[in-house]
């Protein structure tokens, strides 16, 4: 497993380099830095050949509003795709920062005795799974008989944009794993605690230890909401619109009798995006429901008959949880929780039994006038 986690990481950190959505290496590593330099100039390159497909297809995007929804998206895809690469160059001083707090977090974390195997693979290997065979079936569904003509020249935009999602759940997976040993090295000093015994040196020292690796990853959460802020907002905009116009335009071949290649196409591409959506904010809500049980902790650590000192070092923890909690926000527009996505599901059914409606009355209308 230690070897499958490791394997997976590497293949992940030279996909990230080749897509261009790491920092720049330092100058003095000059050879890794022009090879860096050429690829993100070849990703450029392909996303203005991208945006002059556009162009060309701009006379048929204003024969239908599925034509026109469906060439912003591409539109929008490729300005995506090219603001990633220019965050990656921008927020290299914030990634750098948040590279040195996860290693004196790590250290923190084995001071306490806390030294945790990663399961990354375990959840990252069937997310890049399903999208992948997502892709291969939009891609038999769309060979011959043409559902989408610009899926093919798009498929590298569109992977770059799922190893976004990719590389954003293992950060936050990192992070939740921090918080989950802080937690249970936490865990361990409360179940030790007896109420009326008076504290001792060691475990005031501990208690402090905790404090500050709690504090800690706090900054961890709150640099990579930096680091990454920007591009999760744009991704959480088109992904949220990519899935309503395709679960719309399945509902409509659906019931407008269209062909069943376009049903399998909009189907499966509702799901393509989708997936990872719902991963992200999935492991997001892990995170602060990690800070909740260690705030709950807290309560567990006082002692009637301890120092003064002691005691408040434990207020001030508990302080500390209730104002800085674990918490990836994009931007403070948003945070990444499960009550958001529910929300963000209420929302599209709601928007997409309207459309329904619109749909229905136009056609009924138009049999009234015939």
């Amino acid at each position: 497993m230690k070897t499958l986690e490791c394997l997976t990481r590497r293949c992940l950190e030279v996909i990230f380099s080749v897509l261009g959505l790491v920092p720049l290496p330092p100058i003095s590593q000059l050879r890794w830095l022009l090879l860096s330099l050429a690829l993100r100039c070849c990703w450029i390159a392909y996303f203005i050949y991208l945006l002059e497909v556009a162009i060309n297809f701009s006379w048929v995007a204003i024969e239908s509003v599925g034509n026109a929804v469906g060439t912003m998206l591409f539109v929008g895809n490729s300005v995506l795709g090219f603001a990633l690469l220019l965050e990656s160059v921008l927020k290299q001083k914030t990634h750098s920062q948040l590279e040195d707090l996860r290693v004196q977090t790590e250290l923190h974390l084995q001071r306490l005795g806390m030294f945790g195997r990663s399961q990354h693979a375990a959840y990252l290997l069937p997310l890049i799974g399903v999208q992948f065979t997502c892709d291969l079936v939009r891609l038999v569904t769309n060979y011959g008989e043409t559902v989408s003509p610009v899926f093919s020249i798009s498929l590298p935009m569109m992977w770059l944009l799922r190893y976004r999602y990719v590389q954003l759940v293992q950060h936050v997976m990192d992070l939740n794993q921090r918080s989950t040993q802080l937690r249970r090295s936490l865990l361990s000093l409360a179940s030790g605690n007896e109420l009326w015994q008076p504290y001792g040196v060691q475990e005031c020292l501990q208690l402090q230890t905790l404090r500050t690796t709690y504090e800690r990853i706090f900054e961890c959460y709150e640099t990579f909401s930096d680091c990454y802020g920007w591009g999760m907002v744009g991704l959480h905009l088109l992904t949220s619109l990519q899935f309503v116009s395709n679960v719309y335009w399945m509902i409509m071949g659906f019931y407008g009798g269209g062909s069943v290649r376009a049903l399998i196409f909009n189907g499966v591409t509702g799901i393509d995006f989708g997936t990872p959506i719902a991963t992200l904010f999935w492991h997001g809500d892990s995170g602060a429901e990690n800070g909740r049980q260690i705030g709950c902790l807290i309560s567990k650590l006082v002692k009637p008959q301890g120092s003064k000192r002691y005691n408040d070092l434990v207020s001030e923890f508990s302080l500390q949880t209730l104002h800085q909690r674990f918490v990836v926000t994009a931007k403070d527009f948003f945070s990444l929780n499960l009550h958001l996505l529910s929300s963000m599901f209420a929302a599209v059914v709601t928007y997409l039994v309207i459309l329904i409606q619109f749909m229905f009355a136009e056609r009924s209308s138009k049999r009234t006038s015939g």
